[in-house]
């Protein structure tokens, strides 16, 4: 069947910005990865109070969640470009992340087009696999998690548009959740795979392959997502990979996907 599209575009990315490590040696190659390829919304993960300034600078176009909650600085934010976009309201939701003031971070946007709908952007940075609760008892906390945040979406944005960015932490379990409750990815929309998003090679890191702290020592897998829901359709996705004076902005690459708000077909 036709999908109908709408007139209204607009390029998603979701980013983990990797805290602060190797901050100083990657800070250049983060500003010129958004200056290069802005994004018209960007949802990040693993924030810090000086990468949030960057980015700031970085998008002087876009707007981002000004809100007392710790979270918003320390864990995620998420931006629009003011001239496609007007914040209606915000908010977090406590889905069971272990992490202090990790959550799922939401947005609703109006586009700046009478004959577009209200969208709902939003992230979370599941629990690590190798958080010391979950290795005592070896339980899949991002299974529920992933369920928690399927159920928030569903009471925000009901049958609307919706897009979920995520830094999954998992290769299965979670994914399979939230397609059950008929989210899909930008990749699988598109009849294809995705490229691995994690970790980046080479990197800033130093220190041997192998290592138990070392980035190189995490076996190369999609962990970083772009998972959308209702009137929208993904017309391409990209894992994108940059470097700027041969140095990486993360060690993640960020995922970057198109998107257009799509009609009831007549």
């Amino acid at each position: 069947m036709t999908i109908a599209l709408s007139n209204f575009s607009f390029v998603a990315m979701t980013y983990n910005l990797w805290g602060e490590f190797h901050l100083d040696e990657r800070r250049d190659a983060l500003h010129a990865l958004l200056i290069t390829r802005p994004p018209d919304l960007l949802a990040v993960q693993e924030l810090c109070a000086s990468t949030r300034t960057l980015v700031d600078q970085a998008l002087p176009g876009h707007s981002r969640v000004e809100d007392s909650f710790p979270g918003w600085e320390k864990q995620s934010n998420l931006w629009w470009r003011r001239d496609l976009f007007e914040l209606v309201e915000h908010g977090w939701e406590d889905v069971g992340i272990l992490s202090s003031d990790a959550a799922l971070f939401w947005v609703r946007l109006q586009p700046r087009d009478p004959d577009a709908p209200a969208l709902v952007f939003s992230t979370a940075h599941l629990t690590w696999p190798g958080h010391p609760d979950e290795r005592a008892d070896l339980g899949n906390r991002r299974i529920g998690q992933a369920r928690a945040i399927a159920a928030a979406l569903e009471r925000l944005a009901g049958d609307g548009p919706c897009l979920f960015t995520v830094d999954i932490n998992d290769i299965g379990p979670p994914q399979w959740e939230l397609g059950n409750a008929g989210f899909l990815d930008s990749f699988t929309a598109l009849g294809r795979h995705s490229p691995v998003t994690h970790p980046v090679v080479p990197t800033v890191a130093p220190g041997p392959i192998g290592t138990r702290l070392s980035p190189l020592a995490s076996p190369p897998k999609a962990i970083d997502w772009i998972f959308g829901r209702g009137p929208v359709a993904v017309r391409c996705s990209e894992v994108v990979e940059f470097f700027h004076a041969g140095r990486a902005p993360s060690d993640h690459y960020p995922v970057a996907a198109t998107y257009t708000f799509t009609r009831p077909s007549s």
